[in-house]
């Protein structure tokens, strides 16, 4: 016996880039006392490096083209511990995002270097390579960073992590190979700058505490030498040391986890990292808080927390590799930028997180399809509008929409283009006729879908009122309204 079932499947899509982060770099010969390097395939440092150079070390950006990157570069050009190198034209690819914070700078710093090293080799040691791409940090590109960039850049290992101790600079790696793991890296697309005042400023005021303690840094502070001179610190000033030794203690405690496969312990002192950087450093930002509130409520986040020097960039999150689907659709999101104006050229900047919601859907029943068309329709500037199966052959429909959030104006929605998803919220028993058969047409106000699991129960309504049943339900089968795919048959 065959039985022949009428298949409903329902996915929510994702946005994936797969692309390696990396940096890179093409040479050829060039006249002896000329350096030239350019940027080519690549938008993260195109902007920022344009440049050419004598071998002495002098800067001549092109006309018209910034050099902050060449402030990064100018200082590699004489390696300290190699021979002068011979002239050289090079072209620059990279895919890390800049201000994102995954050490783009430091990156291209130590590839560069790297690049350098074969030109003329030096003597190997890379130790000296990090402290040495970290001073160009400094000297030209004005930002006091620390060296951990620079330093996982050179010494950074295969399915480790990297434990630094940034007073002796020694480096012990730490296994993190179980591949029932994944780390995942979420932009925020909030670009930060670390060479304005907050940055220093945090780096200063850790500078005045030590002082304060009486130790030559807060590495030698416990938090009881920090309580018993609270008095002499402003509250600003106590709230940043105590974040660092914290931090510390924190930073010790997570490479013993990790040794032990202790991944929930891990996750939580990931956690209790980025909400001292939110409250006590003040280095976070809405967008990064959002992301990691968004991944942390996913059933198989171990944990999440910002990563790099903060005000915008990027947040790492540690999690079991069957949840990376589910993560990634809870935290899609867009952050958009407006102005909001006041009064008569009194603008205030404002900033909020746009979802954006996916959902793909294959039937064999093709008049199912063509009743979600009239079940459903998106909310635009120009009146409702029905969507259309996206692929006429294979019975396939594509619903993807933008949910208004509550702190942005209407006028702001509309100029992005966004468009909402309604549906009827009651039924009529209208007969539909055609050669594909008869369906129910909705009749009623519509309302708005503001999330999946709306979505999901409206779906549900429609394909049990037709006869489906559930199949399958994935990835918790008792939480089928917060499913990652679903499927009915009839």
């Amino acid at each position: 016996m065959v039985e022949v079932y009428k298949v409903l499947r329902l996915d929510f899509g994702l946005f994936r880039d797969l692309s390696p982060l990396l940096v890179c770099s093409i040479h050829g010969q060039s006249s002896p006392e000329c350096v030239r390097v350019g940027c080519r395939g690549s938008t993260c440092v195109r902007a920022e490096l344009r440049g050419r150079w004598s071998t002495g070390g002098s800067v001549c950006p092109r006309k018209g083209q910034p050099d902050r990157g060449a402030h990064r570069l100018q200082p590699r050009i004489r390696p300290p511990y190699a021979p002068p190198v011979p002239g050289f034209r090079a072209v620059i690819a990279s895919s890390v995002p800049l201000g994102g914070g995954l050490s783009s700078s430091a990156s291209l710093e130590v590839a560069m270097y790297t690049f350098l090293q074969q030109l003329k080799p030096d003597d190997g040691d890379k130790v000296a390579k990090a402290v040495a791409c970290q001073k160009a940090e400094h000297t030209h590109a004005g930002v006091p960073c620390g060296i951990m960039d620079q330093f996982v850049s050179v010494l950074g290992r295969e399915a480790h992590a990297l434990l630094i101790d940034c007073r002796s600079l020694e480096a012990t790696p730490v296994p993190l190979s179980d591949p029932g793991l994944v780390i995942l890296i979420s932009n925020s697309n909030v670009k930060h700058s670390l060479t304005g005042s907050e940055y220093p400023s945090r780096r200063r005021q850790c500078e005045e505490a030590a002082a304060i303690l009486e130790k030559a840094s807060l590495r030698d502070a416990t938090l009881k030498d920090l309580e018993d001179a609270k008095s002499r610190l402003d509250d600003e000033t106590y709230r940043r040391a105590r974040h660092v030794i914290e931090e510390i203690e924190r930073t010790a405690q997570a490479a013993e986890a990790l040794k032990k496969g202790a991944y929930k312990e891990f996750g939580k002192l990931m956690v209790e990292s980025h909400n001292s950087l939110r409250d006590l450093y003040e280095v976070s930002c809405k967008e990064l808080d959002e992301l990691v509130s968004a991944a942390v409520e996913v059933d198989g986040v171990f944990g999440s927390r910002m990563t790099g020097g903060g005000f915008g960039g990027c947040t790492v999150t540690l999690l079991q590799a069957e949840a990376i689907d589910r993560t990634m659709q809870n935290i899609q999101v867009r952050v958009l930028h407006f102005n909001l104006r006041r009064a008569p050229e009194n603008y205030e900047l404002r900033t909020c997180s746009v979802r954006i919601l996916t959902a793909e859907i294959f039937c064999t029943w093709r008049a199912f399809l063509v009743l979600l068309c009239e079940r459903f329709s998106y909310r635009t500037t120009q009146g409702p509008t029905s969507p259309l199966p996206s692929d006429q052959r294979h019975n396939r429909l594509k619903l993807e929409w933008v949910p208004r959030p509550d702190e942005l104006p209407q006028d702001q929605y509309e100029k992005q283009q966004y468009r909402g998803l309604v549906v009827s919220d009651s039924w009529a028993t209208e007969i539909h006729s055609g050669d594909l058969c008869d369906v129910i047409i909705p009749r009623c106000s519509p309302c708005e879908v503001k999330d999946t699991r709306g979505f999901v129960e409206e779906l549900l309504t429609v394909s049990l009122a037709e006869g489906f049943r559930v199949d399958s339900v994935t990835p918790d089968p008792m939480d089928i309204l917060n499913c990652r795919t679903l499927q009915l048959v009839r």
